[in-house]
């Protein structure tokens, strides 16, 4: 599928459920209970597997499994099967909080994953403890090791926030120097819960990053961060993820389907649309999306103003 400035839309990112076994502060309220005990309500796993087929014949190549926290559905290594055995998808890659990874990691690792995005925002348990409001990066690290040990490829992705965590930024250096993983550093942005930390958290991570001794700047080989970075010797490779400093919006092959059947054009953007009336409607979904696609923004000041109130764990 190609948009309307002839970007190659081959990446959809899937949201499998809202609901997380951590509250972290960035991303949902301390008090926050999920009184619907049901992983989702408006998704069944024949509806992602609708969504899947149908998205892979208009070409999408790589799909994203997220939440709240994806390994919550128990129907996950299904999916990731389906995708990758019956769909043709050439990458799959799953987004979690590293708490029950270890667990399902061998069952997801012969489903069919290829990549794994493992949130760790503190390398000090306590601080860990903390901004997960009782999260265990003990369980975290255990998830990480299994992920290497099994060779499934290792993202480490780490949201900076000022007088938080970052000094901790050389720490998580250092531990991308020892390790072959991609290190990606998250500027804070104005969504959801993080709007109350921004003016006293947000952090210009770029301009801190292109100027630590030893560090090359390399082409990214994908669309994610605009730039890598490398130690000289280092086993892996550091990334940042800014809209304000090192935006790459030019070459977004991404859309995004949330958890209540949404389908967004933009990670950040307010604009939706909805989709669940078209399950089941294989033409009716084809043509929906082809006519679409093409009103994908073309980067971030066409939406700066209109930035979506989503908490991160509904997107």
């Amino acid at each position: 599928m190609k948009d309307g400035f002839n970007r190659d839309i081959d990446y959809l990112k899937i949201s499998l459920t809202n609901k997380c076994n951590l509250r972290c502060v960035y991303c949902t309220g301390q008090n926050t209970d999920f009184f619907d005990k049901s992983i989702n309500k408006f998704l069944r796993t024949d509806d992602y597997k609708f969504i899947i087929k149908s998205m892979a014949k208009l070409g999408i190549k790589n799909i994203e499994f997220t939440g709240g926290e994806s390994l919550l559905d128990s129907n996950l290594c299904e999916l990731i099967y389906f995708a990758k055995n019956n769909c043709g998808i050439e990458n799959i890659m799953l987004t979690t909080n590293g708490i029950d990874f270890y667990k399902e990691a061998a069952d997801l690792k012969r489903a069919g994953l290829d990549k794994v995005n493992i949130a760790i925002n503190s390398l000090k348990e306590y601080r860990y403890n903390s901004i997960t409001r009782n999260g265990s990066l003990c369980d975290v690290l255990k998830s990480f090791n299994t992920a290497l040990k099994l060779g499934i490829e290792t993202n480490i992705d780490t949201l900076v926030i000022k007088g938080f965590n970052d000094d901790e930024l050389y720490d998580f250096i250092e531990f991308a120097k020892n390790f072959p993983i991609t290190l990606r550093f998250f500027e804070l942005m104005k969504v959801g819960a993080m709007k109350s930390l921004f003016e006293a958290g947000y952090l210009n991570v770029v301009n801190i990053i292109d100027n630590v001794e030893g560090v090359t700047k390399i082409l990214s080989n994908d669309k994610i961060c605009r730039n890598y970075y490398k130690l000289d010797g280092s086993k892996g490779r550091i990334g940042v993820v800014s809209v304000f400093n090192d935006p790459n919006c030019w070459i977004c092959n991404k859309i995004l389907i949330s958890y209540d059947g949404k389908l967004r054009l933009c990670t950040y953007s307010d604009k939706e649309y909805d989709i669940l009336p078209l399950l089941n409607k294989p033409i009716t979904f084809s043509e929906f999306m082809k006519d679409i696609i093409p009103y994908k923004p073309k980067d971030f000041d066409e939406i700066k103003n209109s930035i979506t109130n989503r908490n991160i764990n509904e997107i």
